[in-house]
């Protein structure tokens, strides 16, 4: 019998010379991508894995059986229900943005593992097609179970279909990236800078507090995921090497592109999630500490194996850091009814941890929470609209998200003159991202544009239970509803 090694290239490079037809014509750069390059540019294309199909079966049929044991054992509604709130909202959040991402996924792979330039690459494509199809069910099957004891989890399956303010800026975001590019962007947006730059290395981060929080089920789920991106993150590289080397500004530029587009979400998700929602007493850094360290020393250092250097707005990326996840989070918390999830209001020892850990920038934000908390200390607990926000705040052209780059005291956001219309932007980089591909963007309505053009509601409340589509028992609110032992309410003494 032949040795794995002895057959397993002969089973994943099958590529031919075609007889019938041209190599452009199988393979379109319209759809297969740019640079178009003949077939012998990509005969070097591996990637480390080199996983058969018989192999992968196995692989995960022993994971989906230890995350069903999981499940099984604790039972995820009963587990999840005596957890910190703050974290349960942790979970409510990567529930909602994560599944039908996933599954936006699937049909880029699947894009790729037909129109991929080498068979190899192509036979990778087909697994992180089924990968991705996983990753979808996996959060459905485990997550919005639990719809049952906590609407809010209904977000799980319905989050992409409406048009929460952070919806349509996720779907704007996935759907570019995952839907409508061809498998060369695909690849370098896709698994090399979003995967291998991002969301592997946040999975393996995200795990870890699960485990310090005792949430079994979202640990197991979390680890099966992450050894699958672990995998299929490969193609990227060696997509990433064949583009640098023949066309190396158009490498760069979905370099810059994505890094970007991709870190205003991150930062979002996995910001709120390490610096505000995790309890103190199980937060190991914060989240400028999780991308300084795995982020940024393994992009940076991939960049120089391809001749790339970092993107022209790295000073504004790393002052991002300082700044932008506490700029959204406190917009997100004073309009907390307009997502699905709950917040928690950091009191003095957790504004004491970020000062630790931002001390360039957090003087700025303190004075944000302290009079917050008077604010609660000024109305009943549970009174949750007496501390709320009433105007409709501003979005981005570009990213749909909110205009917070910048700090409290100087907001980043520009303003663009284009085609007679003004257009407003969180920041430089998303501008220069718009002018790069204008007929790409300028047809996207943010939600101000819809409330102005009369296809959403100017009414806060409609807006949020006709537009956004929640109602009172799954709209946010703060998790502990308002009830701090910091919060000293009139007539009482704090505790």
């Amino acid at each position: 019998m032949l040795r794995r090694d002895d057959w397993l290239d002969l089973a994943r490079k099958l590529d031919w010379d075609f007889s019938y037809v041209t190599e452009e014509e199988v393979y379109p750069a319209e759809v297969s991508g740019r640079p178009a390059l003949p077939a012998a540019a990509w005969s070097e294309w591996n990637e480390p894995f080199r996983t058969s199909f018989s192999e992968y079966v196995t692989a995960q049929d022993q994971k989906n059986a230890a995350l069903a044991a999981v499940r099984e054992a604790l039972g995820s509604s009963e587990e999840l229900g005596n957890l910190d709130p703050g974290w349960q909202s942790v979970v409510k959040l990567y529930a909602a943005t994560l599944p039908l991402a996933e599954f936006d996924a699937v049909v880029g792979n699947l894009r790729a593992a037909r129109f991929g330039r080498d068979s190899a690459w192509r036979m990778t494509a087909t697994l992180g097609a089924l990968d991705e199809l996983r990753h979808t069910e996996l959060p459905l099957v485990t997550l919005h179970d639990l719809v049952r004891t906590d609407p809010q989890y209904d977000f799980t399956h319905s989050f992409y279909h409406g048009n929460n303010w952070v919806a349509i800026a996720a779907r704007h975001f996935a759907d570019e990236l995952l839907l409508a590019s061809d498998p060369i962007e695909f690849a370098v947006g896709t698994n090399f800078v979003f995967e291998t730059g991002f969301t592997n290395l946040q999975f393996v981060a995200l795990s870890s507090l699960a485990r310090k929080m005792h949430d079994r089920t979202f640990e197991r789920m979390l680890t099966s995921i992450q050894t699958d991106e672990a995998r299929h993150s490969q193609i990227g590289p060696a997509v990433l090497r064949v583009v640098a080397e023949h066309a190396p500004e158009y490498a760069q530029h979905l370099l810059d592109k994505w890094f970007w587009r991709s870190f205003l979400l991150f930062a979002v998700v996995t910001g709120f999630s390490m610096d505000y929602l995790t309890p103190l007493a199980q937060r190991t850094q914060s989240f400028k500490e999780f991308v300084e360290e795995w982020v940024l020393d393994q992009f940076v250092e991939s960049l120089g194996q391809y001749g790339l250097s970092k993107p022209w707005y790295w000073d504004t990326f790393v002052s991002a850091l300082d700044h932008y996840h506490h700029m959204v989070y406190a917009g997100a918390y004073t309009y907390r009814a307009s997502v699905w999830f709950d917040f928690v209001l950091p009191g003095p020892r957790e504004r004491a941890w970020l000062a630790e850990k931002y001390p360039a920038s957090w003087p700025e934000f303190d004075p944000i929470w302290a009079r917050l908390a008077a604010a609660w200390g000024n109305t009943t607990a549970g009174n949750d609209f007496a501390v709320h926000g009433t105007a409709i705040i501003g979005f981005c052209d570009l990213c749909q998200l909110v205009l917070a780059g910048g700090t409290p005291r100087r907001n980043t956001a520009v303003v663009l003159e284009h085609a007679g219309k003004k257009r407003i932007f969180c920041s430089e980089p998303c501008k220069q991202l718009f002018l790069k591909d204008t007929a790409c963007y300028e047809g996207h309505q943010d939600v101000v544009k819809r409330v102005l053009s009369g296809i959403a509601p100017a009414n806060l409340v409609a807006l949020v239970r006709n537009y956004f589509g929640l109602s009172h028992e799954t709209w946010g609110k703060d998790a502990f509803a308002g009830e701090y032992p910091f919060v000293h309410r009139r007539g009482t003494r704090p505790r």
